[in-house]
């Protein structure tokens, strides 16, 4: 990758270690030369990188410097001003994070449905156990406090099992508990596919392979 050519370009550094997938790997993401705008100013440009199964990629930079902008671009919930996006149509993606809306008037359950239904699978109603709302189930959304939704987006992002799952600052309202489940599923999913972590936390940084990083 060619040094960046300005303190607005984002810096990649070297993978501190590989997984047994990197003899020849298939990639389960490409970004090629992405950049965004708003209006006449630049949020980011020039992001290139490559994920395949077992990669757990950590972005980081200040407020402002376009962590989150850039998961929402690979999550297709917003259009990048150039560059690409390549991933395998086959390949399931999760998303959580804190501008993910949930419907206050339905159950934790009642997302996990609807959820599913989008996503073509069954529903597993064990992905709430797992994420620690066993007894919340059943509650409305409304009466959900800011941790417990963090958890329910986790939850909703495991539905189907993703091959790449993107994470936005998962663990920014969540207690000592909460930031250890985060950790478990960002290891457990690189078993089994690749994660993109929107990240400032020193904590949640330890767990990449690899950093990149935007500067506003």
């Amino acid at each position: 990758m060619a040094p960046p050519t300005d303190a607005h370009d984002p810096i990649l550094a070297p993978p501190r270690h590989r997984g047994p997938t990197s003899g020849y790997p298939v990639a389960v993401l490409s970004a090629r030369g992405l950049a965004k705008w708003y209006g006449g100013a630049r949020v980011f440009e020039g992001v290139h990188f490559d994920l395949v199964r077992g990669d757990i990629l950590a972005i980081t930079g200040p407020n402002g410097s376009g962590k989150s902008t850039l998961l929402r671009i690979i999550a297709g919930l917003e259009t990048q001003t150039n560059g690409d996006v390549e991933r395998s149509a086959s390949d399931a993606l999760g998303y959580a994070g804190p501008e993910l809306g949930l419907y206050a008037h339905l159950t934790g359950a009642e997302h996990v449905s609807f959820v599913s239904a989008l996503r073509s699978v069954a529903p597993d109603f064990g992905v709430l156990a797992y994420v620690g709302l066993s007894g919340a189930e059943h509650k409305r959304i409304g009466a959900y406090s800011t941790g417990m939704k963090s958890r329910l987006r986790l939850a909703l992002a495991l539905i189907g099992r993703p091959v790449l799952l993107l994470l936005d600052e998962p663990g920014a309202s969540l207690d000592a508990q909460g930031r250890r489940l985060v950790a478990d599923i960002v290891r457990e999913q690189a078993k089994q596919g690749a994660v993109l972590l929107a990240t400032n936390d020193p904590e949640e940084r330890l767990l990449a392979d690899m950093e990149l990083r935007l500067d506003a």
